[in-house]
This record gives C-alpha cells, sequence and structure tokens, in this order.
C-alpha cells in the first residue's frame, strides 16, 4: 500500500504498468493532504485503483473536514462529510497494446494522460466539491445573526 500524502494534494499516480497487468489486479493508496481550492478542506482515506476491461475503476472511502461559513450566523466553522468515490476512467492511448485510441470526443470526465499518469487529486477535489452541503450550518440550533438595539446591546 503506498501513502499519498502531503501538505496540499497532488496525487499524480502513474498508472501505466497497472494498465499492462491482467484485468481485476488493484493498488492501494492511502491518502492524506490538503485541499485550497474553492474551499479548505483536509482529506483523508483509501482508494483502490483496480484494472478494469477498458481502462481503470477508481473505488475509495475518503473523509474530509471542511472550513465553512454558517449560512445562519456568518461564522466559521469546521463540517465533517465523508463520502464514496466510484469512477472509472480510461488511457488516452492505449499502453498494453501500443494503439492509440481517440477520446478527445467520448472522454467526459477524468482520463489517463499519454505518459500512464492520473490525476488522483483532481479527482478528489471535485468528488469533495460535490459533497459540500448546500446550506451550511454550524449546528440545527444555530439561532442566525443577532440584532443589535440603538445602544449595543441584543
Amino acid at each position: 500500500m503506498e501513502k499519498i500524502e502531503g501538505e496540499l494534494l497532488r496525487a499524480l499516480v502513474n498508472v501505466a504498468q497497472l494498465l499492462k497487468e491482467p484485468v481485476g489486479s488493484s493498488r492501494s493508496y492511502d491518502i492524506n493532504g490538503i485541499i485550497k481550492e474553492q474551499v479548505e478542506a483536509s482529506v483523508e482515506g483509501k482508494i483502490v485503483l483496480i484494472r478494469s476491461g477498458q481502462g481503470i475503476l477508481i473505488q475509495g472511502e475518503l473523509a474530509a473536514e471542511m472550513k465553512l461559513t454558517c449560512s445562519r450566523c456568518l461564522d466559521n466553522f469546521l463540517c465533517p462529510v465523508s463520502f464514496t468515490v466510484e469512477e472509472e476512467v480510461l488511457p488516452v492511448d492505449d499502453v498494453s497494446r501500443d494503439l492509440v485510441i481517440s477520446l478527445t470526443e467520448k472522454a467526459d470526465g477524468f482520463t489517463i494522460d499519454i505518459n500512464g499518469i492520473l490525476d488522483l487529486g483532481e479527482l478528489i477535489r471535485q468528488y469533495t466539491l460535490l459533497n459540500l452541503p448546500m446550506k451550511p450550518l454550524c449546528g440545527p440550533e444555530c439561532a442566525g445573526i443577532k440584532e443589535k438595539n440603538s445602544y449595543g446591546t441584543t
């Protein structure tokens, strides 16, 4: 099991060898890093890359602790979120048979580049953003912004 960790999550994984292996072969990775684009979050968990018939299936369980602003009282708070990742990625070219596959029109999601590099960091960032609460609350009992009277007391 390999580890992918660091201050900022930059999870570029070379999967060229995995693409040459038989269907069902797998690699496991421990994820531990920080995302600072659009939202600040620390992410950790485990991801498994499984060789599928056409590419690689990514499966994982991740947990993120995001720094959010409460939609009622506007205070900052830490919001824990757990989510599952499942995505199949296809190579831009077929490493095992040295055939070039034109995926530019077909690829709607993530792809493995010509050098066999998969960007797990971008995938994790997008899944983290997808799991943000629509109206983040610091707690269910949050009363919202307190009004002050003209004398400065609530």
